[in-house]
């Protein structure tokens, strides 16, 4: 009989993953807290000088006159409006250093809630080892229930690792989101802001970057996964359906459309009775907040076909090799986002909210991977 791993090894292994994070958020919160110190003396210290001149100014316009005189007090009022710019600029740091550190103790929280939900299943897991080898014949009872208690195990590990690589994109995305906004004009857009571009997420464990927002077509703004390299997996070519052989699926706008298979088309109508649900980071609760992986995962899921947890691992099944031989339940997938085709050229993607939209392959800040047929 094979035996179970240690349970002190196991565990080890178990929250490198998180463990990893951890690290990663870890914050010095003397040093927060000095940094929203400074900024606030910085103000107090700009305003009193605004005020000074601001009553210097005043002074020397009611006790004088002519050309000088109207220098000076241009003079004086320029110098003004840069000390307001100062004063404005000195409370955005101080809001963004506050965010910051909002944003760092939150993703440390969700990550140690992770982190002791694996330490509580390895547990209960393995109190159920122990007494599954008490089957009779001892030591040899209980064979199959412990395989089965040991993968199942791993794949709530598994799960619990992409959720902790989930919360730890999520708050670095945050945290680059926040520097990033520092100095901008908050009432300027960007051009590129409407169309394809799409907004960062987390599920990307251990991925960088990400686009800015954006929209799905249609809707709010898209949220989607973290940018990264990802390498393109090596999957047979789909093979097209044969005539006839289709899955009929109802689309919201009224059309009808064909899926391969039975399993994609419920795939299709799961992810489409999920429209209008509100995306959250991470968010794998059908009805109540998804984001674009687990809108996927879950779909697929209630068909009854498991896909991994993260954006960039659902190139699975086979690949699509062009748009054009695009069908329904097919995934879009790129190095961090991915989203569900529904036929007629349109496809679901956990937006803000869950939003039906024009397939496309541009997402900001991201490489474009491929098409993917999770059935094959």
């Amino acid at each position: 009989m094979t035996e179970a791993p240690d349970t002190a090894e196991l565990t080890r292994a178990a929250l490198d993953v998180p463990d990893q994070f951890a690290r990663r958020m870890r914050t010095d919160d003397a040093a927060m807290d000095s940094a929203r110190g400074g900024q606030s003396a910085l103000r107090t210290s700009l305003d009193e000088v605004r005020g000074a001149a601001g009553s210097q100014r005043a002074l020397l316009a009611e006790r004088s006159s002519g050309n000088a005189t109207d220098n000076a007090v241009g003079t004086a009022r320029s110098l003004d409006d840069e000390v307001q710019a100062l004063l404005d600029e000195s409370m955005e740091i101080e809001d963004a250093v506050a965010e910051a550190a909002e944003a760092l103790k939150v993703g440390q929280v969700d990550n140690d809630r992770v982190r002791e939900e694996i330490i509580q299943e390895i547990g209960r897991t393995m109190k159920a080892v122990a007494a599954a080898r008490q089957t009779p014949p001892v030591p040899e009872g209980g064979q199959a229930a412990v395989r089965e208690l040991m993968v199942g195990l791993q794949r709530k590990i598994a799960d619990l690792t992409g959720e902790s690589a989930d919360i730890s994109d999520r708050t670095l995305s945050t945290l680059t989101g926040i520097a990033g906004s520092l100095g901008r004009d908050s009432g300027s857009t960007s051009a590129s802001a409407a169309g394809t571009e799409v907004a960062s997420s987390f599920n990307a464990q251990g991925a960088g970057g990400g686009g800015g927002a954006g929209s799905g077509g249609g809707g709010g703004a898209v949220s989607a996964g973290g940018g990264g390299a990802v390498t393109k997996p090596r999957l047979p070519v789909a093979i097209p359906p044969q005539p006839g052989t289709g899955v009929k699926v109802n689309l919201p706008d009224g059309s009808t459309v064909e899926a391969p298979n039975e399993t994609a088309a419920k795939a299709v109508r799961a992810a489409i009775s999920q429209l209008g649900v509100p995306y959250v980071w991470g968010g794998t609760s059908r009805g109540v907040g998804l984001d674009c992986s687990g809108l996927t995962m879950t779909s697929y899921g209630e068909a009854g076909l498991d896909i991994p947890r993260l954006a960039q691992e659902q190139t699975v099944g086979a690949e699509v090799p062009s748009q054009d031989q695009l069908l329904p339940g097919d995934l879009v997938v790129w190095s961090g986002h991915v989203a569900m085709v529904v036929g007629d050229g349109q496809m679901i993607e956990a937006g803000d909210p869950v939003q039906i939209g024009p397939i496309r392959t541009t997402n900001a800040g991201q490489s474009f991977v491929g098409f993917y047929r999770p059935t094959g």
